[in-house]
């Protein structure tokens, strides 16, 4: 359950950043905090060394990778979404899962999708919950079709 808290709380900071704040020490002291009494008392009200780990290397991971990710989230997304139009809810909530997938060998992809549902019911609207799901299958999808790389044709 301890990931778990500190998923969220990853999460909820990359929404400040992505909203204009900080997302500093502070904001991870009261987020964390605020996030284990929630979860009725299920997890220590700061972060252990593991977990702060975690989530520095989620909110530098997403910073390093944001283009990226963000190619490979409106790659996998349905109809005329871009990015700009997605909340930035759902938006951080898929840039934690899409860093998991593709830069975290520790977070199994079922993993990743299965949280990130959990972040979207909590977090966002139920329609919201559906392109979540909808991009992260995509991507996982696509990471386990082979590439349609050209091959020299034989002479």
């Amino acid at each position: 359950m301890a990931r778990s808290i500190a998923r969220q709380a990853a999460m909820q900071l990359l929404y400040e950043r992505l909203s204009g704040g900080e997302a500093d020490d502070e904001s991870l002291d009261l987020v964390y905090e605020q996030l284990s009494m929630l979860n009725a008392g299920e997890g220590e009200l700061r972060p252990s060394k593991s977990e702060l780990a975690y989530i520095n290397d989620v909110l530098a991971g997403v910073k390093e990778h944001e283009t990226e990710l963000d190619e490979t989230i409106e790659k996998h997304s349905t109809g005329a979404w871009t990015l700009d139009r997605v909340p930035h809810v759902d938006l951080s909530i898929l840039r934690l899962a899409a860093y998991e997938m593709f830069h975290r060998d520790d977070v199994p992809d079922n993993v990743a999708i299965s949280e990130a549902m959990s972040m979207a019911g909590r977090y966002s609207e139920p329609k919201s919950s559906r392109y979540i799901n909808g991009v992260l299958g995509a991507m996982e999808r696509g990471k386990r079709e082979p590439q349609n790389e050209e091959k020299p044709e034989e002479q």
